[in-house]
């Protein structure tokens, strides 16, 4: 009976990120999850439109491009996608922490461009953040995490280059199988989020379980640690 009033809350609620959806999906009165899309679109979409609501990707396609990552692979079928808005990016919170430039420093200091790391260490994090197979509010068992392959290759996520030092919030701990961990939060961690998916073990997913036409698309607001829970 648990798991039954448990799977029809998440139906109704977080599987399309009630009010907070309207902040990165399309229209904040709809609840049909389908993009209609490929995750590819529209990343590109909402990274180079004319507002700034349709900029929020903007800085994670710099990093795709700075890396030179082929854009097919975010065309590819059967892939969970995790979209890096803005704000995972870089914040201007002090210190910036909780987002890449500042959770990853540079010679001590955080950074200010993609262009202060080297681009293999870019581009190994955004495989990581692709994850090989759909995960979404449809698919996932209720609260059991499950691990997850990732694009990024075995031995890829054990150490940090040169120079690059994880801030002490978040530290550095070897991922050899350059594995992901998700699940779903069977309790609402705030009032704005209701059994959310949760990146291992640590990062909620701001507006999930969207559905692209080549896979699923999660969309986080702040840094996600390559770190696996114990």
């Amino acid at each position: 009976m648990f798991l039954f009033i448990l799977f029809s809350a998440i139906q109704g609620c977080t599987l399309f990120g009630l009010d907070m959806q309207e902040d990165y999906d399309r229209k904040p009165n709809t609840l049909n999850p389908n993009l209609n899309k490929t995750a590819w679109q529209y990343l590109k979409e909402r990274a180079t439109g004319s507002t700034v609501n349709d900029q929020i990707f903007s800085r994670m396609l710099e990093g795709i491009q700075y890396a030179e990552i082929d854009s097919n692979e975010y065309k590819k079928p059967g892939r969970t996608y995790i979209l890096l808005h803005n704000d995972a990016i870089n914040r201007a919170t002090t210190p910036p922490t909780d987002c890449f430039f500042g959770a990853n420093m540079v010679n001590a200091k955080p950074a200010t461009a993609w262009s202060s790391y080297p681009k293999e260490f870019v581009k190994r994090y955004f495989e990581y953040l692709i994850l090989e197979g759909e995960y979404s509010h449809y698919t996932l068992p209720v609260i059991e995490a499950v691990k997850a392959n990732t694009t990024a290759p075995a031995g890829s996520l054990v150490s940090l280059p040169a120079g690059i030092t994880r801030h002490s919030t978040a530290p550095f701990v070897p991922n050899p199988e350059s594995k992901m961990s998700l699940r779903v939060l069977n309790s609402s961690p705030s009032n704005t989020s209701d059994y959310p998916v949760q990146l291992n073990g640590t990062r909620n997913v701001r507006t999930s379980s969207l559905l692209a036409t080549n896979g699923v698309v999660h969309v986080i607001d702040r840094f996600l640690s390559t770190t696996m829970p114990d």
